[in-house]
């Protein structure tokens, strides 16, 4: 991220490495540091980066969050972005079968609220962002309230909520 406009990004849990391929394709300057704890999606998401010619500026780790980032980029990024495990456990028994029957439980369950890995997520965040720096995360649309208060009691100036293309409330942004 030395260059004019140049972005660091970071994407945790990854999974297949769209968010990261999509970021690195739209914003050719940027480049993204992925990781995700599956060596199954490290594996999908490295030959992804390959598949969009990417892969010279979207690094793939295996690891937990950003544990597996090198310390001395803390306070140097841009953007941390994640689409975590984000259903509250008990709705996990009621999610629709297209979306069961594909995911591990592993990219699915958020614990009893849904924002156990968030919580872990947004204290990393904001350790790894530079001032003026964004966290952007899907979470389930229960839980962005909930969210988006963790993020204040967490340093973050200020949050937003955002709807996806259904209009359904989806995305905490936080600055």
């Amino acid at each position: 991220a030395g260059e004019p406009g140049a972005l660091l990004v970071a994407d945790l849990c990854t999974g297949t490495g769209c968010i990261a391929c999509s970021i690195a394709t739209e914003h050719p300057a940027t480049r993204v540091i992925a990781t995700d704890i599956s060596g199954e999606a490290v594996a999908l998401a490295r030959r992804n980066a390959a598949r969009f010619e990417v892969a010279d500026r979207v690094e793939v780790l295996e690891g937990d969050l950003g544990t597996c980032i090198d310390a001395a980029l803390l306070g140097t990024f841009d953007l941390v972005v994640s689409n975590p495990p984000y259903v509250p456990t008990d709705v996990l028994a009621h999610i629709p079968r297209e979306v069961a029957d594909f995911e591990p439980a592993l990219a699915l369950d958020g614990g009893e609220d849904g924002l156990a890995v968030f919580r872990r997520i947004v204290k990393w965040a904001r350790a790894a962002l530079k001032p003026g720096g964004h966290l952007v995360c899907e979470l389930h649309e229960t839980c962005l309230d909930a969210a988006a208060q963790i993020a204040r009691d967490a340093g973050f100036a200020q949050t937003r909520i955002v709807k996806d293309l259904a209009g359904r409330p989806r995305v905490l942004v936080a600055r």
